[in-house]
């Protein structure tokens, strides 16, 4: 029998490790101490109480996704229901088991326990020598699954301090530390999937004039209530961020301006409605936002670039009175508000070594004729108020008259002179 001891160093051993690469180890710790031929760690799942399997080892792929188990069902659901281990030798249960047998000649159950609350089932099941489990087989998954619980509660409380230094604390919303992580992230994966990121950037108009005026206990209301606008506002998996005193950012995946412009003047509509403070309502002042817009990889072509290009298209919401303003492109005067920056640079853009694969007829129709062929472009794009071109060269001065002529953004790609001009011939005897 193997004891306390031997068990509590190598667990020890383990412990020195983050809790993930911990629950991970635990079933080479498990398989070895008490030679067990397949084991599985079952967690509760916090949105539908049931338990599914974390972690496996020697379990098919399909059979470790499809597991559910709710309590009382089966002999995990057993097991965590009653809070006590099971040992089953020569492949009875014995009670009854709801939901069907366990297909196993000899196997242990052990119930992962926090303030007396199952949080899981550790599953060790057939024994490489053919030999039934012993009492000391449970004692020692036992041990090992007072180990897991102290690795959950430690996973837990570093999940939550995480959450904390996250979130701010007056608004509950994401913090400038979360953003900026976040950001990074959303970035890279708009450029691997080839999707749109788009940025608002939301400021309180006139908050420093509520602030001297009424103080900033007056001050913070109104910064959780534009904070529950944003709330009520924003998609299920975008990230509304307090990004510093009255300004907010919103991070919203796979989204153009057309989708972020709806985003913005949702948010406007619910500023009309959540309650402000007695001082604002008796003074007669409203709650007025500014919030600007901008879009990743085109026109930013890096997170720096994006924040810059939302944040001056807020201040020119601010200056224009209020409201939306939305950044086309860095060097149009496009429709909704776009404005023209003093200097602008084209950002990377990709090869392109097939023009006629995307290019159609109908897409050549979204832009004059006599200027396809001025520049020798041809349209491989179109996207909600972007258009994405193929240019023969990198060409600012082309890209700001086409922008002009018809009020798209314009996103350039390069491809062979000799490729766009064949593809724009064939296209127009088509």
């Amino acid at each position: 029998m193997r004891g306390d001891a031997g068990v509590g160093k190598l667990v020890e051993d383990l412990s020195e490790r983050r809790a993930e690469d911990l629950l991970d180890s635990i079933f080479r710790v498990a398989t070895e101490l008490v030679r067990g031929e397949r084991a599985s760690l079952m967690l509760r799942e916090d949105a539908t109480d049931d338990f599914v399997i974390a972690h496996a080892l020697g379990l098919a792929e399909d059979v470790k996704r499809e597991v559910r188990v709710r309590p009382g069902e089966g002999v995990a659901g057993h097991v965590v229901a009653s809070k006590r281990s099971l040992l089953v030798r020569g492949g009875e249960a014995p009670f009854a088991v709801r939901g069907g047998q366990y297909r196993s000649d000899s196997f242990v159950s052990v119930p992962i326990m926090i303030d007396d609350d199952a949080r899981g089932v550790l599953n060790v099941t057939d024994r490489f020598d053919g030999r039934p489990f012993e009492d000391a087989d449970v004692v020692t998954l036992e041990i090992i699954a007072g180990h897991i619980g102290a690795c959950l509660v430690q996973q837990e409380q570093g999940e939550a301090l995480q959450r904390l230094a996250e979130t701010d604390p007056l608004t509950w919303l994401f913090n400038r530390r979360h953003f900026d992580k976040r950001l990074e992230a959303e970035t890279n994966r708009a450029l691997r999937a080839e999707h749109l990121l788009a940025l608002l950037m939301v400021d309180v108009d006139k908050f420093k004039l509520i602030n001297d005026r009424f103080g900033h206990r007056v001050g913070d209301q109104v910064l959780k209530a534009v904070a529950s606008a944003v709330k009520q506002a924003v998609r299920l998996y975008d990230v509304p961020t307090r990004y510093g005193g009255d300004e907010f950012a919103i991070i919203l995946p796979e989204a153009d301006t057309e989708v972020a412009a709806r985003v913005a003047r949702r948010i406007l509509e619910k500023a009309e409605t959540v309650a402000l403070p007695g001082e604002l309502r008796d003074a007669g002042m409203p709650l007025l936002l500014s919030i600007g817009i901008a879009t990743f990889p085109r026109p930013a072509g890096d997170a720096n670039a994006l924040v810059e290009a939302a944040d001056s298209a807020m201040y020119r919401a601010k200056q224009a009175g209020g409201g939306i303003r939305v950044w086309e492109h860095a060097f149009a005067d496009g429709p909704r508000g776009a404005m023209r920056p003093t200097r602008a640079a084209l950002p990377p853009a990709p090869y392109l070594s097939d023009p006629a694969r995307l290019a159609t007829r109908e897409l050549q129709e979204l832009i004059p004729f006599a200027l396809a062929q001025e520049f020798n472009v041809a349209v491989v794009g179109h996207e909600g108020q972007v258009l994405t071109i193929a240019f023969p060269s990198p060409n600012p001065a082309a890209v700001d008259t086409i922008s002009k002529a018809t009020g798209f953004a314009v996103y350039p790609v390069f491809s062979n002179p000799s490729d766009l001009e064949a593809t724009r011939r064939r296209l127009a005897a088509a």
